[in-house]
Parts: structure tokens; C-alpha cells; sequence
């Protein structure tokens, strides 16, 4: 007969909604606390573990001090002794993320967790209970604990242990690497477990790649083009071999076609007038990543990656943009070189940084996620990165263009680098007091190269904002946005390379544009951003309403240094018989349009927003690619607040004949014209009176 909790459990499933069902059981819907203290030491040794710890966990604020610590003691004993691998890995992951539990459970946890480890790998216990142990491990030490026990067990793992107790292992060693400093050790184990013939092939397959992403890592860290190119070729033959050998493994097909391409830009730079080969190299390995990068998008079931392992919408965004900007640089391969080398290897250290992330609680936000990225070094890379974007600036913004004190910032850095290209001696450390409070800068110029601190403000805005579009925000509340929308645009037939990893790409930097207007004071950047709060006043005191040019300037800056130059514009006729406000063009017969609009009248529903502008904007998609942005100015009254930002952002489906594959247009609304948060007030139901009002408040 069931117990009385394993009869509420079932009685709460079959009610539950998906959300629900997604949060789990609280104690009342287990039957109340008592009973499930009553049970709780039953419940702990079978399969029921992980609902009793999410149980616990949702309700430890509103427990008695004695009935916690009961329920607890029981918890901690289930993680002692659990009742199978499934059980344990399902039971860790409530764990890890839920910090209030893991710091009521305390350092006992670690040490069970160790126990277990080395009971599974020396063959005293079930072996696969060794890699959910380790995982735990490594989760609590990424999210605050200490590394100690995991790197003590990592290290002395020699290859001879139960193969079942080594699935998955070299994933984890590979990530500890990344987190924790002094772990060179780790190589050795690696290799160790490659060379070990009794593995399963997976497994010594999963050592394979992260002795390759080892090579990589080291190739980003280089701090010369010579080495880092030595460590390439090294990755790349890595990744080819397990490519060859093992053909699910479509990630290292991806990191390969991607090195192949890096190389291939080093080529050309070499030779520009005789390097056929290296273009016809280029345009090879363009075209596996192309269709690499979206069968791993869609084979993301993860057979070789833990789900709290990558930030997948961040990872798959630089998979996304590394394939439009290499296919966008094949047809300005005889023209000025507005991509280079550099600019290659910095988007493959955003893959790296994105891929090797980890999502864990945020201790001071319960309820939200953190991003944790590997500490990278990788100051050759990132600076070169850095002064190609000056390069193009200087080249194609008409702000820099013809500033003199830019040109002379950057024929010093020109004279340094000869300088150092020639000599030994040591270079100045200190960059001068012109760049003191701009870091961006100072890593790039070491010598005071002008006067105008206007222009360096400016400068480093775009540094900044180049960063901003191509690392990881940190925020995993963005990461799941974006996850969700890209589900959405994945429905559509005709989501299908080359058009999705464009889209991909403009999609994730219309989010976050989003989500930092959102945010931002109206003096975020100066007049640029001044339309997101109250307008402005003429000499005459007469208030100047913003209008749409100011969102689409704002929105058009944002979108113009991420991209190859020509490739982002604006007020373009003759689309689709009109003008359209901003407009991506990767490449001919792909076009992605932005219609900006700007409202002043309240919106209710997004039915309104459908109804009065979806038409226009699915309409530039008439001769292209069936997805558009439709991008919304509220600058209607704020005087209340105004609406959270997911319930400002969706995905429109429009149809205008039977046969139309429908047009998804990607909507977002942004509140502009905002008052001062002072100002703000709370608005009085309809119907209430003045006097009733302040009647209620005596």
C-alpha cells in the first residue's frame, strides 16, 4: 500500500500544471510538513529523494527550527547513501540550485560527496554513481565552495578505474581546468585516459576533445600570431581525428571548420595576390560550419554536454555570428580587408568563453542564475581585437575619420608596435595620464597619441559597445529569453542555414538591446539615449517630444559597429514599395529588415501592437527571408511604471495567402519619454474617489 506522501505526490502530479510540475511539490502538496517528517527517513532511501529536497528546499523559511533540522538530517543521509546514480544526479541538481538548501545541508555535503566519489572509482561501490558525485562536486565549488577535495580526486585518476565509474569524467576534468588555476595535472589525466584501450570509445573520444579544446585555449592565451598558430594546427588536427573517427561528434567538426577558417585568413594575409588555395580553404570550411553550426544547434540534446554545463543560447549566438561573418568576408576578400585574422581568433574566444560557461544560483537573487565564464587570459588576442575595430573605425566612421587627434592615437600605437617589432628593450607601463579612467583604451595605447578626451570618450563607448555585442553579459535571464525565441523561429520551414545564423546573430543583439534600454538612464549615452526619459525644453520652455528618428539613430548605432561596414543600414527605399528604417544585408537575397515605429496612445494587449503594425513590417519580407524585427517606442504615460520586459517582447506569425510559409516577425516595446522614478505613483482602481481614498488611509 502507498504511504500517505507517495498518495499526495500522485494527487499533486495529476492536478499540477507544467509549471508547476517544472518547480516541483512544497510540503503541503506532499501532505504538510508532518507527515512528510514522518516519512521522511523512507522517503530519503528510494527514489522519492529529490521531491522531499525540493520540498524542503521551498519550504525552509516557514519551518520550525527542530522540524528543518529533522527534515534535513534525513536529506543529508539520502545524499549519503543514495538509491541509484538517476536518483543521486537528479537530487544534486535541486542541490546546486537551490544555495539557502546546499548552506543549510553545509560542508558535510562535500565530504559525503567525496566519499562517494572515491568508493565508485576504487570499485567499493556502484561505479556509476562516481560521475554525478564529481559533478556535485565541481557545481558547489564553482558556485562558492572550495575545489580542494574535487581537484585531490581528479588528479589521481590513473585510467585503471571501473570504465563505468569514467563516463563522462573527461567533460568535468575539462571544465575544472577552465575554473580553477593550477590544474596542469589535469592534462595528464587526460592523456592518461585517451591512451586507455579498455575505455569505451565515447569516453576516450570525450578526453580527446578536451585535450583539443586544451590546444585551443592555449592557442587564445598566445601571445604572439607564431604561437598561436602553432597551437591552432595542433587543435585542429585534434578535432579532425575525432571528426574522422567518431561522426556524432558534430562539435569538433564545428571547432575545426572554425580553425580551418582562422588559418585560412592567416593564409591570405600572407599572401593576398597568390593564395588561392587558402581562399578555396576559406570557402570550404565556411560551408561545413554553415551547416556544422545548425545541425549542433539542433542536435543539442546534449549526448556529449551537461545541461548546467554550456549558456547554450549565448554559445549557439557565437557559433551564429563566427558563420555570418565568415560568410560575409568571402566577398570582401579582394577588397580593403575589413575582417582579418585577429578578428577571427577573437570570435572563436567568444565560442570558447560561451561554451565553457556554467549557469549556477545567484546567492543575492533567489529564484535567478548567474553566469559563471572561465577565467581566460588572452591579452594578444583581445587587443589585436581591439585594434582592428580602431582600424575600421578610422576607416568607415565618419566621427573618427577625419579626427586628428584619432589618427595620431593610432600611428602611436603603429610606432610602438615597430618599436617593438625591432628591439628588446622594454616598453613604457604606464599609458599616460590622458587615458587613466578608460581601461579599454590603456590596453591597447601606450603612449598619449592626442588632446581631445572628447574623442577618447568616444573611442571608448565603442570599445565598449563592441564588447558588450560579443561577450557573454553574465545574465542568464537573457540566455533563456533568447533559448525561447530561437525555439519559436525554429518552427518556421524555412529556418535553415545560411538565413538562421544571420538571424541568430541580429536576434541576439536586438535582445540585448532590449534588455539595456530597459535599464538605462536617459543619459546612458548622451544625447543618444536622451529620448528614454522626459523630453527636452527649447530656450522658450516649450517641450520638444521625441519622435522615432531618435530610437532608430540609437537603434541603428548600436547595430552598425557589429557588423562588416555597408553591411547595416538605414532609411533604405525601394523595399518592398517603401523605405525601410534600418536593414541588414549579409550577403544578396538575404535582407533583414527593422521597422521602427513610435506610439504615444497605451497599449493593453499585445493584439494592439499586432493590429496596428504587423502588417507593414512582414511586408519588407516579401521578396527575402521570412523573419523581420518590428521594434516599438512607447512613449505613451508612464506615470505608473511601465511593463516587464518579457511582457514587452514576443514573437508575431503573420500570413497573408495560403500558400505563404508565415512571416515571423520578432516584436519588442520599449518604453521611451519615461518619467523620473520619483515622479512615479500608484494609480487608483477605476470607480474609487478621491475621498474614499483618504478615508481608507486614516
Amino acid at each position: 500500500m502507498a504511504s500517505s506522501v507517495d498518495q499526495a505526490l500522485q494527487e499533486w502530479a495529476s492536478r499540477a500544471s507544467d509549471e508547476e510540475l517544472d518547480s516541483g511539490p512544497r510540503l503541503e502538496d506532499l501532505g504538510g510538513a508532518d507527515a512528510v517528517a514522518a516519512e521522511a527517513d523512507s522517503l530519503a532511501e528510494g527514489p522519492q529523494l529529490p521531491y522531499l529536497l525540493t520540498a524542503v528546499a521551498r519550504g525552509l523559511d516557514s519551518l520550525p527550527d527542530d522540524q528543518a533540522r529533522e527534515l534535513l538530517a534525513a536529506a543529508a543521509s539520502g545524499l549519503r547513501h543514495p538509491h541509484s546514480a538517476w536518483v543521486l544526479a537528479d537530487a544534486l541538481d535541486i542541490v546546486c540550485t537551490q544555495p539557502d538548501l546546499a548552506t543549510r545541508l553545509g560542508s558535510r555535503t562535500l565530504r559525503d560527496l567525496a566519499v562517494l566519489a572515491e568508493d565508485a572509482l576504487s570499485g567499493d561501490s556502484d561505479a556509476a554513481l562516481a560521475q554525478p558525485a564529481i559533478a556535485g562536486l565541481l557545481r558547489l565549488a564553482l558556485a562558492g565552495g572550495t575545489p580542494h577535495r574535487l581537484l585531490a580526486l581528479l588528479t589521481e585518476i590513473t585510467g585503471t578505474e571501473p570504465a563505468d565509474a569514467l563516463e563522462r569524467l573527461p567533460v568535468l576534468i575539462g571544465i575544472a581546468r577552465d575554473h580553477f588555476a593550477d590544474t596542469e595535472r589535469l592534462l595528464d589525466v587526460l592523456g592518461a585516459l585517451e591512451n586507455q584501450p579498455d575505455l569505451a570509445p565515447a569516453s576516450r573520444a570525450d578526453a580527446s576533445f578536451e585535450l583539443a579544446m586544451a590546444a585551443e585555449r592555449a592557442a587564445l592565451e598566445s601571445e604572439d600570431r607564431t604561437t598561436a598558430d602553432k597551437q591552432l594546427r595542433v587543435a585542429l588536427m585534434r578535432f579532425s581525428e575525432i571528426d574522422r573517427t567518431h561522426e556524432a561528434r558534430l562539435d569538433a567538426r564545428a571547432h575545426a571548420s572554425a580553425i580551418q577558417a582562422v588559418l585560412a585568413f592567416a593564409d591570405v594575409e600572407k599572401n593576398p595576390t597568390g593564395a588561392e588555395e587558402a581562399r578555396q580553404q576559406l570557402t570550404e570550411a565556411s560551408s561545413q560550419l554553415d551547416a556544422t553550426a545548425a545541425q549542433l544547434a539542433a542536435w543539442t540534446g546534449r549526448m556529449h554536454q551537461l545541461d548546467w554545463l554550456s549558456a547554450r543560447g549565448l554559445t549557439q549566438s557565437a557559433w551564429s555570428r563566427l558563420v555570418t561573418t565568415l560568410n560575409i568576408a568571402q566577398t570582401h576578400l579582394d577588397q580593403p580587408s575589413w575582417y582579418n585574422p585577429n578578428g577571427a581568433l577573437n570570435d572563436l574566444l567568444h565560442i570558447y568563453v560561451a561554451s565553457r560557461s556554467i549557469h549556477t544560483p545567484a546567492p543575492d537573487a533567489p529564484g535567478l542564475t548567474a553566469l559563471i565564464s572561465p577565467t581566460l587570459e588572452a591579452p594578444f588576442v583581445r587587443s589585436e581585437g581591439l585594434l582592428h575595430q580602431m582600424e575600421q573605425a578610422l576607416a568607415h566612421d565618419p566621427q573618427f575619420t577625419d579626427h586628428p587627434d584619432a589618427q595620431a592615437l593610432y600611428e602611436a600605437v603603429q610606432r610602438r608596435r615597430q618599436q617593438s617589432a625591432t628591439t628588446t628593450a622594454p616598453q613604457e607601463g604606464m599609458p599616460g595620464k590622458l587615458l587613466e579612467g578608460r581601461p579599454a583604451l590603456a590596453a591597447l595605447f601606450r603612449a598619449d597619441g592626442g588632446s581631445d578626451p572628447h574623442a577618447l570618450d568616444l573611442l571608448e563607448q565603442r570599445a565598449h559597445e563592441i564588447t558588450k555585442g560579443y561577450t557573454p553579459t553574465g545574465n542568464a535571464r537573457v540566455d533563456t529569453h533568447l533559448l525561447t525565441l530561437l525555439e519559436i523561429m525554429k518552427t518556421s520551414p524555412a529556418w535553415k542555414p545560411s538565413d538562421s545564423h544571420y538571424f541568430t546573430t541580429l536576434l541576439e543583439h536586438f535582445l540585448r538591446f532590449l534588455y539595456d534600454r530597459f535599464d538605462a538612464q536617459a543619459n546612458l549615452y548622451g544625447d543618444r539615449t536622451a529620448y528614454l526619459g522626459p523630453p527636452r525644453k527649447n530656450a522658450e520652455d516649450v517641450e520638444i517630444p521625441w519622435n522615432e528618428k531618435h530610437l532608430q539613430d540609437d537603434f541603428h548605432q548600436h547595430l552598425s559597429p557589429l557588423f562588416p561596414p555597408g553591411s547595416v543600414e538605414r532609411e533604405r527605399s525601394d523595399v518592398a514599395s517603401g523605405r525601410a528604417d534600418v536593414i541588414f544585408t549579409p550577403q544578396l537575397g538575404s535582407r533583414f529588415v527593422a521597422e521602427i515605429k513610435w506610439r504615444t496612445s497605451q497599449w493593453k494587449s499585445q493584439d494592439v501592437i499586432r493590429r496596428d503594425y504587423l502588417a507593414q513590417a512582414a511586408n519588407y519580407t516579401a521578396t527575402g527571408p521570412p523573419f523581420a524585427f518590428l521594434l516599438v517606442g512607447d512613449a505613451s504615460d508612464h506615470s505608473a511604471g511601465h511593463r516587464e520586459i518579457e511582457d514587452s517582447i514576443c514573437v508575431f506569425s503573420h500570413v497573408r495567402s495560403a500558400t505563404e510559409i508565415p512571416r515571423l516577425v520578432v516584436t519588442g516595446v520599449l518604453p521611451t519619454a519615461r518619467k523620473t522614478p520619483h515622479a512615479l505613483r500608484v494609480q487608483r482602481p477605476a470607480g474609487q474617489s478621491r475621498r474614499l481614498n483618504h478615508s481608507s488611509q486614516g
